[in-house]
C-alpha cells in the first residue's frame, strides 16, 4: 500500500507540474498581441461652431457685373512656373520673415484676379501673396499637391524670407470648395483657411487630427451656394474637428469683385488674430 501511495502521489504531482508548465507557456491576450497593433486611432474631438451676420461687410451693388484684373497688379506681380503649375506672386519688400497667403480663384478666372483683391493687404501688412492658375477652367483634385505648394514657397523664399509657421489659404467660389478640401485632407502647411462664396458637400470632409480652423463668408443672396448648404457644410467641418465660423453677409450676392478688398482685410485680421495679441 505504501508503494501504491507513493506511485499515486508521483503521478498526481507530475500531472500538476505539466499543467503549471502549460499555463506558463500559453501567452496572455496582452502578450499575444504586439503593442504596435493595440494602438487605436487618435480621438477626433468636434470643433466649435460660430455663426454671425456681418452687415458692415455688405458691398455696394455694382452698376454692371464686369471685372478684369487691374493693369497695376499685372505690372507689379511676377508669374512663375514650378512643378508643372503656373502661378503669380506679389512679394512686398522687407528683410523680416513674412507670412504667406495662398489664394485660389473661382471658375474661369486666374490667379491675378485674387492678387488684385488682396494687393492692399499684401502691401500694407507686409504679407506675401501667392496665387496659382488652375490648369483647367476650374480646380481638379490633382491640381494642388504638397510638392507643388512646397515648390511655390521655396521659390518665394529665395526672394524674401517667409514665416513657414504662418501660411494661410483663401479661396473664392470653386476655389473655396477646393481650399476647404485641402485643409481637411492635410494637403499643405495651412495655419487656417478662409472661404468666400463656396463650400463642398458635407460628406467630403473626414475626421482630422489637429484640424486647422476655417472661416466661411457667404452672401445671403448668393444664387449658387445657399445659406442652408453653408450651414450643413459648416456642421460637417465641425464634426471633422475644425473650429468653424460662418459669416453671413446681408444683401450680398456671389459677386466677389466689389467686396474683395474689404473681405481680404477682414480675413487677414482674423488670420493675424489667431495667435493672440502680438
Amino acid at each position: 500500500m505504501r508503494v501504491l501511495r507513493v506511485v499515486l502521489i508521483g503521478i498526481v504531482g507530475g500531472a500538476l507540474a505539466l499543467v503549471v508548465a502549460a499555463l506558463l507557456l500559453v501567452p496572455t491576450t496582452e502578450q499575444a498581441t504586439p503593442v504596435s497593433k493595440q494602438a487605436t486611432a487618435p480621438e477626433i474631438r468636434p470643433g466649435t461652431l460660430v455663426e454671425r451676420r456681418r452687415g458692415f461687410l455688405t458691398p455696394a451693388m455694382p452698376g454692371k457685373f464686369d471685372y478684369s484684373p487691374s493693369a497695376e497688379i499685372t505690372r507689379q506681380s511676377t508669374r512663375y512656373q514650378s512643378d508643372g503649375l503656373f502661378w503669380h506672386a506679389l512679394v512686398p519688400p522687407g528683410e523680416a520673415a513674412a507670412p504667406v497667403v495662398v489664394l485660389l480663384h473661382g471658375a474661369n478666372r486666374d490667379g491675378l484676379s485674387m492678387l488684385d483683391m488682396w494687393q492692399r493687404v499684401g502691401r500694407t501688412r507686409s504679407v506675401v501673396l501667392i496665387a496659382p492658375d488652375a490648369p483647367g477652367q476650374t480646380w481638379a483634385a490633382k491640381d494642388i499637391t504638397a510638392p507643388r505648394i512646397a515648390a511655390m514657397l521655396d521659390t518665394v523664399a529665395a526672394t524674401r524670407p517667409i514665416d513657414r509657421a504662418h501660411v494661410y489659404l483663401f479661396g473664392h467660389s470653386a476655389g473655396a470648395n477646393y481650399a476647404a478640401l485641402l485643409v481637411n485632407r492635410g494637403i499643405g502647411p495651412w495655419r487656417a483657411a478662409a472661404l468666400h462664396g463656396g463650400y463642398g458637400p458635407p460628406d467630403q470632409y473626414r475626421p482630422t487630427p489637429e484640424a486647422p480652423p476655417l472661416r466661411l463668408y457667404l452672401g445671403e443672396r448668393d444664387h449658387i451656394f445657399s445659406v442652408e448648404g453653408a450651414q450643413a457644410a459648416a456642421a460637417a467641418l465641425v464634426a471633422a474637428g475644425h473650429d468653424t465660423e460662418l459669416h453671413l453677409i446681408p444683401d450680398h450676392t456671389h459677386w466677389f469683385y466689389e467686396i474683395g478688398p474689404n473681405l481680404a482685410a477682414d480675413a487677414w485680421g482674423w488670420f493675424d488674430s489667431l495667435d493672440g495679441p502680438s
